[in-house]
């Protein structure tokens, strides 16, 4: 199906990809709205403002790819790997994240609904300035990771350990923390944050 090394403006709207894999690709501003890629293992890949609005990508397996302001809206991406990509400014709002792996990556300014992270192991993840409201990162172990500048309002990272993960320029006092991990310097820009709310 693809003979080429890159595309622009194509339209695979429903179509069934049949390829177990894909190397090496460039796909700009194409549509892969409802389109099947379950299953398939994409390497060394670059999209750029692609749609997968409806797209079956469960089980799909991303290795140093790119996913650059791209649309997931309503696809599924159920135990779904990303190994190392990059998914700055991608939409994955009202999508199924359920069993989705995360391996390390770029997800600066990603957008995420509610997301259920508890319970994984996520590190070196880039969540810079990420949209994570209400997102779930209890009982995660988190290992240099960096939330910097991410909306985490309403978050919880309770009995989460963070300790290594960069948190500056959060609103510290709407996410929840209790039982978490923290090393020393977390320690003081939480207490930064706590006595900056009680200031006169």
């Amino acid at each position: 199906m693809f003979t080429e090394k890159h595309y622009e403006n194509e339209d695979f709207r429903e179509a069934e990809i049949l390829e177990d894999s894909l190397t090496g690709l460039t796909f700009t501003q194409c549509s892969f709205q409802g389109a099947d890629l379950a299953a398939i293992e994409l390497k060394s890949c670059r999209f750029d403002r692609c749609s997968f609005a409806g797209a079956k990508l469960n089980g799909m397996v991303a290795k140093n790819t790119a996913f650059l302001n791209c649309q997931f809206q309503l696809s599924t991406l159920f135990a779904a790997t990303f190994d190392d990509c990059k998914m700055t400014g991608s939409n994955l709002c009202d999508a199924d994240c359920q069993a989705m792996t995360i391996l390390g990556g770029d997800w600066s300014y990603t957008l995420f609904d509610e997301m259920d992270f508890s319970g994984t192991a996520l590190t070196h993840v880039n969540f810079r300035s990420a949209e994570l409201p209400h997102a779930d990162f209890s009982k995660c172990r988190l290992s240099e990771c960096c939330f910097d500048g991410a909306n985490l309002t309403g978050a919880t990272f309770r009995g989460a350990d963070l300790r290594g993960c960069s948190i500056h320029d959060l609103n510290l006092l709407e996410i929840d923390f209790k039982d978490a991990k923290i090393d020393l310097e977390q320690a003081v820009v939480l207490a930064s944050a706590l006595g900056a709310r009680y200031l006169p």
